[in-house]
Parts: C-alpha cells; sequence; structure tokens
C-alpha cells in the first residue's frame, strides 16, 4: 500500500492524465492473459499442501510437475497473444496517434513480464502450501524495491510507459528467480520434472482448477474489465479518473486477500486431517479479523476519499474519483466479510458453485456497465460494478456459508458480521466529525487524523469481544513477554 500510494502519484504527474491513462489500459488488456494460468495456481496450493501434510511427497511433486509442464507451454500462447493485444491496442482503444507506437511496445513486454510469471510462478504456491509467508512476502518486497527503484529512475531521466515496462520485466525475474530457489530449499523433498504428466494426475488437478479458472475470470470481468469499458467508451484520461479510485479499492484488498491467502492452506490441512471444528472456528475468528482489518479503511474511504485523493493525486481528480471511490467501496464491507468463506472453499475443494456465482457476477458486471456508461459515464461503470456484487455477497454466500461450516445464515449475519459492523460505527462518526471540522492540508495530517481515531475502533471491539480478549488475547500478550524475559 505505501509503495502504491506514493508511486502512483509519482507516475501520473511524470507521464500525465493521458499517458497515464494509456499505461492502466495496457496493464489491464496483458491482465487478461493471466487467465491463461487456467487455475493451476490455486490446484499447486491446494495438492502441495494436502501432500505435505500426509507426508505424501510423490503426490505433491507430481501435482506441480504437472502444473508447470503445462504452464511452460501456456506461457508461449502467451507471448503469441501479445503480440495481437499490441498490434491491436491503438485501434481499439482511443489512444492519440503520438503514443500509438509506445502502447504497442509496453503491451508486448508486459506480456513477456505476464509469460514468465505464468512459468516459473507455480513455486510461489509452493511457499503458500507450507505457510512460508514471511519468505513470500520477503521475496515480494525485494521485487517491490527493485521495481520502485527502476521505475523512478527512468521517470526521472525522462522516460516513459515502456521503460516502465522494462522495470516490471526486471523486477519479475528478479522475484520469481528468487521465489524458484526459496522453494528447492525449503521442500527439498520435492522432485521437479518437466516431461509430460500421467493423464490420471492431470485429471486430478484440472478438476480441482477448473472452477479456480472460473473465479479468475470472475475476478477479471469485475476489477478490469472496467478500466477497458472506460477506455474504449469513453477516453483515455477518463480511465485515469476511475483507475484512482480503483486503485484505493485494489490496496485495501491487498491487505485482505494476504490476510486471507493464509486460510487456503489452514482449511486445506484442518480438512485433510478431518477438524471440522477448527474450520468453524477458523470461519468465525477469520472473518472477524478480516472486518478488523478493512472496516476502518472502507469507512475512511467513504468518508474522506474525496479529501484524501485532492492531497493524494491532485484537486482535479477530487470529484469525479471520489464519487466513483464511494460507489466502489460500498459492496467491499460484505465481499470483505465473505472474503473467509472463499478461502475455505478453495481449501476443501467445495468451490465449485462459488465459481459459477462469480463467472455470473463478472458477466454482469460487464453488461451493467456498458448499458450504464453510455448515459452516466465512469459513474455508470461503478454501478454496474456495485450492483452485481451486492447480490452475490448478501444473497448467495450467507447461504453457501452453511454448507462450508455448518453455520446458519443467521447466524452468519447477526453472530459474525453484525457485531463487527457495529463496532464501526463509533468510528465512523468519530472519522467524519474529524474530517467536518478539522479538515486536513496535508497527507501527514490527513494520516496522523486516521491514527488517532483508530483507537475508538479498537476499544470498541474490545468491549463487544471482552470475553474473547480476556480468555484469548490477554494470556497470549502475557507469555509473550514472559518468554522475551526470559531470553
Amino acid at each position: 500500500m505505501a509503495v502504491g500510494l506514493f508511486l502512483a502519484p509519482f507516475i501520473l504527474h511524470r507521464l500525465g492524465t493521458v499517458a497515464y491513462g494509456v499505461w492502466v489500459l495496457a496493464v489491464s488488456v496483458v491482465a487478461y492473459l493471466g487467465l491463461l494460468d487456467l487455475g493451476l495456481q490455486s490446484s499447486v496450493l491446494r495438492f502441495v499442501s494436502k501432500g505435505h501434510t500426509q507426508k505424501d511427497h510423490q503426490g505433491a511433486s507430481e501435482a506441480i510437475s504437472a502444473a508447470l509442464w503445462v504452464r511452460l507451454q501456456i506461457s508461449a500462447l502467451a507471448l503469441l497473444l501479445s503480440s495481437g493485444l499490441a498490434a491491436l491496442f491503438p485501434l481499439v482503444f482511443k489512444i492519440p496517434p503520438e503514443l500509438a507506437r509506445e502502447a504497442r511496445d509496453a503491451v508486448l513486454i508486459i506480456g513477456l513480464t505476464t509469460a514468465f510469471t505464468l512459468s516459473v510462478g507455480v513455486f510461489s504456491g509452493v511457499l503458500s502450501a507450507l505457510n512460508r509467508y514471511d519468505l513470500q512476502n520477503g521475496v515480494s518486497l525485494v521485487q517491490t524495491a527493485v521495481r520502485v527503484v527502476g521505475v523512478v529512475t527512468v521517470l526521472r531521466t525522462g522516460h516513459g510507459i515502456v521503460a516502465i515496462a522494462v522495470c516490471e520485466l526486471i523486477a519479475a525475474i528478479v522475484g520469481n528467480t528468487l521465489m524458484m530457489w526459496i522453494a528447492h530449499r525449503l521442500y527439498p523433498e520435492l522432485r521437479v520434472q518437466l516431461k509430460k504428466p500421467k493423464k490420471e494426475i492431470l485429471r486430478k488437478i484440472w478438476t480441482y482448477s477448473t472452477y479456480a479458472f472460473l473465479t479468475t475470470i470472475a475476478v477479471q470481468l469485475v476489477y478490469q474489465s472496467d478500466n477497458l469499458v472506460v477506455g474504449a467508451f469513453v477516453s483515455a484520461s477518463a480511465v485515469t479518473f476511475y483507475a484512482i479510485a480503483n486503485s484505493l479499492c485494489r490496496y485495501a484488498g491487498q491487505v485482505v486477500n494476504s490476510l486471507g491467502a493464509t486460510f487456503v492452506p489452514a482449511a486445506s490441512t484442518y480438512e485433510a486431517a478431518g477438524d471440522t471444528s477448527s474450520l468453524l472456528k477458523l470461519y468465525k475468528n477469520g472473518t472477524r479479523a478480516t472486518l478488523a482489518v478493512s472496516l476502518p479503511i472502507l469507512i475512511t474511504l467513504i468518508l474522506r476519499g474525496s479529501t484524501f485523493i485532492s492531497l493524494w493525486m491532485g484537486p482535479q481528480y477530487a470529484h469525479s474519483s471520489g464519487i466513483v471511490l464511494i460507489i466502489l467501496s460500498v459492496p467491499l464491507f460484505f465481499a470483505y466479510a465473505n472474503r473467509t468463506a472463499s478461502a475455505i472453499a478453495f481449501g476443501v475443494e467445495k468451490h465449485k458453485v462459488s465459481a459459477i456465482w462469480a463467472v455470473g457476477e463478472g458477466v454482469a458486471n460487464l453488461i451493467l456497465s456498458i448499458i450504464l456508461v453510455r448515459r452516466y459515464g465512469i459513474y455508470g461503470v461503478a454501478i454496474g460494478t456495485l450492483v452485481p456484487s451486492l447480490i452475490a455477497q448478501l444473497v448467495f454466500w450467507p447461504r453457501y456459508i452453511s454448507e462450508l461450516v455448518g453455520l446458519s445464515s443467521f447466524d452468519v449475519v447477526w453472530r459474525v458480521w453484525a457485531p463487527m459492523f457495529l463496532a464501526g460505527v463509533p468510528f465512523a462518526i468519530a472519522t467524519y466529525l474529524v474530517g467536518a471540522f478539522y479538515p486536513a492540508h496535508t497527507l501527514i495530517i490527513f494520516f496522523l487524523q486516521v491514527i488517532a481515531t483508530l483507537p475508538i475502533f479498537a476499544v470498541t471491539i474490545g468491549l463487544l469481544f471482552r470475553s474473547y480478549v480476556r480468555g484469548e488475547i490477554f494470556p497470549r500478550i502475557r507469555a509473550f513477554f514472559v518468554a522475551e524475559a526470559s531470553v
């Protein structure tokens, strides 16, 4: 989040509104090549986690070897498709003629980056499967550092979007190579073989990954198609206004998804051990933890998002991007409330129905956005995202959770969701009052105000869950300090 908050305005002001919009469009278009993963990354996480838990190293080795074998062929296809995308890019979208060649070259390089990541990116699934998020995130930090240093350097020396794309490629090579080496050291029992896998192995991973693939399609339709609709029906500069709001939602999503990703191998481990009570506990505490992290962010984005955008990107973006931000943030309250349930569904191989619903949501999002963009512009695109998401999160998920962990829809809404949403009310009131009576004039003041109001949220949660805090949290804190003192 910190890197994104720093880098986005730097890139925008160095490139300008139009060129920044072209860059966002290029990234959004090539992002669809990520669909060629076909859900294999999820299958690697599932079967490596299960194989490691059950000491079936042969099964884990066969799964990752099969995924890598398929992905190497997919990478070649990605390179071919990126060439076609580069040729069509200036023809499909409203790209200024002076930026057409740069846009083509950027699409080609981003496609090369995607192809490389598709091929060796399976090894990051090994670290996730073994719950080594410390190492995985360490590699991500290294990759991010390489990218930031490169992007800042090339933009300061007057280069444009092609140079940024080259920096992204170099960072991906460094990060994925390091990830592959760590995976080998961490799980030496894995034996990766680049040969055609057995049919039964392919059938096993395809059975799982098919519906993971459908979920990936849905995610792309929801989070990437909006930029394309704006670029095709409005203008490249309008993409910038929409992307600013959308990027803030994605930053919030990165935090939530980083938390939720840890629940997939945990659920897989509990399911492999037949521990249904731990699955239920994972759902309840995981959902509460996810909401505890996301609610302050979402409340701040809705109530003070325009102010933040004005201080972050410039006052000219505050109004339009601020309205889009409010519309896009509303369904995230419920999407994040269901993040743990989604992770459990993947972990226990019950993601078929949720994948179908997700695809329906994505298709509805695209169709509704195209219909509304003609009349309401970027606001219509945002509404096209809001409506299907609310339907999916409020109608489907509470009922489906009962099949996953045996908890009724009533208990989901009133005993899991409601207390957390209630805890956010005092924080929301304080946030509104601070923004109304003490408007921030710098980003530093803005963040200090947010930090100053966060204890209200923490105290409210402590009061609502005081028995849990006394029975679970305080003993662990005391144990930690006793251990530190003994050392």
